[in-house]
Order: structure tokens, then C-alpha cells, then sequence
């Protein structure tokens, strides 16, 4: 293999996988929950501002934190194999 694709640190690169994991996690979970209290504040706000304000909020902030979480999503994924490919060949003493 060639010096730039070594890992110095497996567990240090794994543990950044799963904290990108966690992250991506908690992310979708707080843009759930303003989600769904940006549609509950519509039960007290009901004028075409709030409509406005709540297509505003889906289209451009829920969507795009939903394609960034996705996107984390497949990186933590990555890191993870990465990380076991690594695994795998210090333990077969490719490096």
C-alpha cells in the first residue's frame, strides 16, 4: 500500500466515524423535533405568514439538513470501513 493511504491511528479515525454517526444522528432528531413544532405553532399562528414561514423552513432548512445528515451518513459509513480495511491489514502485517 502507499504511505498516504496508512492510518497512524485505526482507533482515533474510528472514533471520528462514530462520532460523525452520533452527530448525524442527533442532528435529524432536533430538526425532527422543530419540525414537528414548527407545524404545532400553526395550530396559534394561522395567517399566510406562518404558511410562508413554515414552507420556508421545510424547503430550505429541513431539506437541506436532511441531504447534510444523509451525507454524514454515508461518510460515517466509509470511515467505518476504512477503519476495518486498516484493521484488516495490520493484523496480516501489510503495512
Amino acid at each position: 500500500m502507499a504511505d498516504n493511504s496508512m492510518m497512524g491511528n485505526v482507533t482515533q479515525v474510528e472514533q471520528y466515524g462514530k462520532n460523525l454517526g452520533k452527530v448525524q444522528l442527533q442532528t435529524r432528531e432536533i430538526f425532527k423535533k422543530l419540525q414537528q413544532q414548527t407545524k404545532s405553532i400553526g395550530n396559534v399562528w394561522k395567517d399566510d405568514q406562518f404558511k410562508n414561514f413554515e414552507q420556508e423552513f421545510n424547503q430550505s432548512i429541513v431539506k437541506n439538513i436532511n441531504e447534510i445528515t444523509m451525507k454524514m451518513e454515508l461518510m460515517a459509513n466509509y470511515v467505518a470501513k476504512m477503519v476495518e480495511f486498516h484493521r484488516q491489514a495490520q493484523n496480516q502485517k501489510i503495512y
